[in-house]
């Protein structure tokens, strides 16, 4: 496998906190999903996935469940890999181009010290 097939986790940060058992999924630099764990039944461990690339749609196959986080991170691969296949450069530009805007986006929100709210 090429560097830039490979998928690499980091922990997720929202509002400048780690979450814990929280990671988003990195492809060429460029978040493709994230992987957590969620709550499962009487305390049973459930680990949470989905796939998505800016500027396309996700599919409801592309998001699942598994009992470990091995698991999960197996099913993950599997249904990337079936994305990654149907890619092309313009698809892989557009996603690029998203991740940027919303980059720059945040940065001038985060310089402001202002934040979205919701209503």
């Amino acid at each position: 496998m090429s560097d830039d097939e490979i998928l690499t986790m980091r922990p997720t940060v929202i509002g400048g906190e780690r979450c814990q058992d929280d990671y988003e999924v990195l492809w060429r630099g460029l978040s493709v999903g994230r992987i957590r764990r969620a709550n499962g039944s009487a305390g049973a461990e459930l680990w949470a996935w989905n796939c998505w690339l800016g500027g396309r749609p996700c599919k409801a196959d592309e998001a699942g469940g598994g009992t470990s986080l091995d698991g999960a991170k197996a099913q993950f691969r599997e249904v990337w890999q079936g994305i990654r296949a149907g890619l092309t450069e313009a698809d892989i530009a557009r996603a690029k181009g998203y991740a940027e805007r919303s980059a720059e986006a945040l940065a001038r929100y985060d310089r402001k010290g202002k934040y979205l709210v919701l209503q």
